[in-house]
């Protein structure tokens, strides 16, 4: 019986080997894409899972009150892990975390590399696998750890134990490690990412910063509470350090700390202020691969319905010859669920081998994250894998099994039953398939418009002509400025404390007991709106001397910031407000709204003040378009000779919206992919039912062209219920084409174009055009058959 299943599921599958062929790749396709999302997700929750007491650490954040509500801040202070030291039950450990970018030497080599500085406890509570050398030895001051991929860059072959390497502060000052281990490169799905590791005390001493004091800012406070039920007394506990930290810093009042689970910091992290951990993956890049997976599943499963289908009204007398001869329904049933779970399972060694080539191309599309299929890393991926061939046999193959097994062998073979598989259940796949393929194009449509439309939307200043230099040391930040500015080809050079897309901070500015907000604030230097292309729209600049009269006192605000107040430009000017309740500040001018962090945020409220000349730590260089490289060229060229010990840290300004481009680009990528296997898979559904309903409907197309019919009436009647079937699918599939795109667009950007007429217009013409040139051909064959031929059909 055995050998008779396999002898008929592999003559089926030849005689109908296109259909087949056609679905493994269409289903191979599709799970290969439901590999590469499961990668995906897995990739954001496996963050940290490196860390086997992940479920009990804790990160200490903070909570201030801003505009009525509670915002989360990530740092937490210096000196509060000091000050809590033992005086809290149920902390087993603690351990503090801060990073910097520093440029790191070896004999002449010079590195720009991102060090963390920890309490000697952190190895205790975290698991960076050490692969070389002694864990022990971060206890040591004068120690380093380093990853394994920066021993290979700097040291190539070579055993780095027991060398030295010179870091250097802004203000030139190095200071020498001894290398005593290496550790194991940290995965890209870790919170914590750090080619260097040193105590904590060497960042204090290095920075000249009083141990003590609460007013500097570290990135993390993590505590090791073995039992859960010990958070929120713990957390209670955490109540007094607050007036603590609010005595120290009257200006910027926390409201409390709290706890924050490391298992819980990929998704949360996002959602808070000053976060200097880094974060799981962004909610569209998270979204949109199970998405993009699940319609093209079920696409696929449709197109495989109905094809199956189709293909079963050849094997009518074969059905019906299997139950004559004593075979029952459920044998039938067996059979042609078999042959369709065989086919599923062909699909899915298919995609394994579709989804290892994916896979690499998907990793490509995302620079922080790199996918890998592997089938050695526990069991998950192979349930996974299973869950997913039980799922598509079951959806994709047992309502053709169904069907058929039902028939009525007498009336099969008397041919009472004319089944072609194009009846009303398959052309209600079909729609559905053509809605999906609709949906994909249009929301790849969308995305495109939008790419071109935040490409071309002006942010407020010249983002396109500017190029920005980090330099903390004022003294290097000058010398550097002097040098340069005796280029001919540099149009402007500003200088500032905080920069747009770079940095800011935030205060509470009172204009009444009833009107205050939470502005956001740059304090910036000489020429730094002429720099940036900042446009005044009333009042006037500061003055570029830096006067006493202007600095501190003096503010230049957005029109955001007069909106919120309820005042117009004109008015404004002059007015005076109150910083923290405390410092008086003067409205001098106004600048037209600018977006300094690109199109993820909306417009807020906010302020420029004239910062402190020896607290300038940016400078901004503005050039054409067509110099800006050779700019950058030179730059980099002058650096390296006046500031030998520190790599060049210039970029373009355009740089900074660069995630938000590739986020973009990337899921209309996904979309287009879609949109094109849905257009294939649907275009031979159509085809199939296209073909099938000219069959049964050959005798009636000869006796109609023998009364005087004419093409374009015999044309007109084959295409009429798939035209209508096209019809429908465009209203249903634009409709879901702009519930996607607009749910993916509106959780990710607050500005971006909102859908046109060309949306919809573009994806429906271009189906209907391809689905004509597709059934052109086997349309006109059926409708210029000889009729006579036609009529003698069986």
């Amino acid at each position: 019986m055995l050998q008779n299943f396999i002898t008929l599921t592999f003559r089926n599958f030849i005689k109908n080997k296109f259909f087949v062929i056609v679905n493994v790749l269409g289903l191979g396709i599709a799970l290969a894409c439901c590999i590469v999302a499961y990668y995906n997700v897995r990739f954001h929750y496996d963050f940290n899972s490196i860390h086997e007491k992940k479920e009990n650490i804790y990160k200490i954040s903070l909570t201030r009150e801003v505009n009525d509500r509670q915002q989360a801040y990530g740092f937490s202070p210096l000196s509060l892990a000091p000050a809590i030291g033992n005086s809290i039950s149920g902390v087993e450990k603690m351990t503090r975390i801060t990073r910097s970018r520093m440029p790191v030497r070896y004999k002449e080599n010079i590195f720009s590399e991102r060090i963390s500085f920890v309490d000697t406890s952190f190895l205790d509570i975290f698991d960076f696998k050490i692969i070389s050398g002694d864990p022990n030895s971060l206890k040591e001051k004068g120690n380093i750890l380093i990853s394994d991929k920066f021993a290979k860059a700097c040291f190539g072959d070579q055993n780095p134990i027991g060398e030295f390497l010179k870091i250097y502060t802004d203000g030139e000052k190095d200071r020498s490690f001894i290398v005593s281990g290496i550790f194991e490169d940290i995965p890209e799905n870790s919170s914590m990412r750090f080619d260097l590791l040193s105590d904590i005390d060497n960042f204090i001493e290095m920075h000249e910063i009083e141990k003590h004091n609460w007013k500097s800012w570290i990135a993390a406070t993590f505590l090791l509470i073995p039992d859960k039920e010990n958070v929120k007394p713990i957390e209670k506990q955490l109540e007094r350090f607050v007036a603590i930290q609010n005595d120290i810093r009257p200006d910027w009042l926390v409201t409390k700390f709290y706890l924050a689970p490391l298992s819980e910091i990929p998704t949360t992290e996002r959602e808070i202020w000053s976060n200097w951990l880094a974060s799981g993956l962004h909610p569209a890049a998270l979204i949109a691969p199970p998405v993009m997976a699940i319609l093209l599943l079920l696409l696929a499963c449709l197109n495989f319905t109905n094809t199956a289908l189709a293909i079963s009204s050849s094997r009518l007398k074969e059905i019906g010859l299997r139950k004559v001869f004593g075979g029952v329904g459920r044998q039938t049933m067996f059979q042609f669920l078999g042959e369709n779970m065989i086919l599923c399972l062909m699909a899915l060694l298919a995609s394994l081998v579709i989804g290892s080539y994916l896979i690499d191309a998907y990793s490509d599309m995302w620079p922080y994250m790199t996918l890998k299929m592997n089938f050695t890393d526990g069991l998950e991926i192979w349930f996974f894998l299973l869950a997913l061939l039980f799922v598509t046999g079951i959806v994709a193959g047992s309502y053709p099994a169904f069907y058929v097994s039902r028939f009525n062998p007498i009336k099969i073979l008397k041919g009472d039953i004319k089944f072609s598989g194009g009846g009303l259940f398959s052309k209600i796949l079909l729609v559905f398939q053509f809605i999906l393929a609709i949906a994909g194009i249009a929301a790849g449509v969308i995305f495109t418009q939008n790419a071109y439309f935040q490409d071309s939307l002006y942010l407020g200043y010249e983002k396109d002509e500017l190029i920005t230099v980090p330099i903390n040391d004022n003294s290097k930040l000058e010398l550097f400025r002097n040098t340069i500015a005796q280029n001919p080809m540099i149009k402007k050079i500003g200088k500032s404390e905080e920069h747009l897309g770079w940095g800011s901070y935030s205060r509470v500015i009172k204009w009444s007991e009833e009107k205050e907000h939470e502005v956001t604030c740059f304090d910036i230097g000489k020429n730094y709106f002429e720099a940036m292309g900042l446009k005044l729209i009333a009042g006037r600049h500061f003055d570029q001397e830096f006067k006493e009269s202007e600095r501190g006192k003096a503010i230049i605000v957005n029109e955001k910031f007069l909106e919120d107040f309820d005042w117009d430009a004109e008015t404004a000017v002059g007015k005076r407000v109150k910083e923290q309740d405390t410092i008086d500040l003067t409205i001098v001018g106004v600048v037209e709204n600018f977006y300094p962090w690109g199109f993820w945020a909306k417009v807020n409220p906010a302020l420029f003040k004239l910062g402190v000349k020896e607290r300038m730590r940016m400078l901004v260089v503005r050039a054409d378009v067509s110099n800006l490289k050779k700019i950058n060229d030179y730059m980099q060229a002058e650096w390296e000779r006046l500031i030998p010990n520190s790599v060049y840290p210039g970029f373009f300004q355009e740089e900074t919206l660069e995630e938000a481009k590739e986020i973009n680009k990337q899921i209309k990528i996904i979309f287009l992919f879609l949109a094109i296997v849905a257009v294939i898979l649907s275009l031979v559904g159509l085809y199939t039912l296209v073909s099938l309903n000219i069959i049964k409907k050959t005798k009636e197309i000869g006796i109609r062209k023998v009364l005087g019919a004419s093409i374009l009436n015999l044309t007109k009647l084959i295409n009429r219920d798939f035209m209508i079937i096209l019809l429908v699918s465009s209203i249903f599939g634009s409709a879901l084409g702009y519930y996607l795109a607009e749910m993916l667009l509106s959780s990710i950007w607050t500005v971006y174009l909102d859908a046109s007429i060309w949306s919809f217009v573009i994806p429906v013409v271009l189906i209907l055009v391809v689905s004509l040139i597709t059934l052109s051909g086997k349309v006109y064959q059926a409708a210029t058959r000889n009729p006579v031929d036609s009529i003698k059909y069986e």
